[in-house]
């Protein structure tokens, strides 16, 4: 039986981090349903190495991920291996959102977004960690590739309760947003809380 180490809600809109130790689980848990969340994670002993979706996209020759495949670092070393995954639709090619987006895309200069929330999370955590739009794994997000080459956001339509447990495999720094984009389909028009448990095996 596996015992709870540490608990960390993310406020719907907002971001919050946590630390992870080697051959821990952290789960990543939709508290109410329909909600994504763009997660970085850095070696705690080396933050120059850290997630990479291209690198995971490129060993693991997909883009597809789900339960018992593995997530890799910028120098594709396994970092994560997905030990549950309740939902298996992620997307691990589109960036976090950024002020450019809404402002290039909406013409908004004041919304709250991914790559804002990661740095907020960043700055509670006590961190002064580099971060970058494309270091971000959408975790839930129902992105798909169509016939012509675009790229169309759906709904995401797990409930409650969905979660995503990964493995570490190095100590970790974990960064969570719990995407705050209500423009766009990604989060049924409507951004809830996340919440990120860390327990030992």
């Amino acid at each position: 039986m596996t015992s709870i180490i540490e608990e960390v809600l993310v406020p719907a809109s907002q971001g919050r981090g946590i630390r992870v130790g080697r051959g821990q689980l952290l789960d990543i848990i939709d508290v109410e349903g329909h909600q994504v969340g763009d997660l970085v994670a850095f070696l705690e002993a080396d933050p120059t190495e850290y997630l990479s979706p291209t690198h995971t996209v490129s060993c693991n020759a997909s883009v597809k991920l789900k339960t018992g495949s593995q997530v890799f670092s910028n120098r594709r070393n396994p970092i994560f291996t997905i030990v549950r995954d309740d939902v298996e639709k992620h997307d691990i090619i589109v960036p976090c959102c950024d002020y450019q987006r809404y402002f290039r895309d909406y013409g908004l200069t004041d919304h709250r977004h991914c790559l804002g929330n990661l740095e907020q999370a960043r700055g509670l955590l006590g961190v002064e960690y580099e971060l970058h739009g494309e270091q971000a794994w959408n975790v839930f997000m129902h992105n798909r590739v169509i016939e012509n080459g675009a790229v169309v956001t759906d709904p995401a339509a797990h409930g409650a309760g969905a979660t995503i447990s990964l493995e570490a495999h190095f100590d970790l720094v974990v960064l969570l947003s719990a995407c705050p984009q209500d423009l766009t389909p990604c989060n049924n028009f409507d951004c809830t809380p996340m919440l990120m448990r860390v327990r030992d095996q």
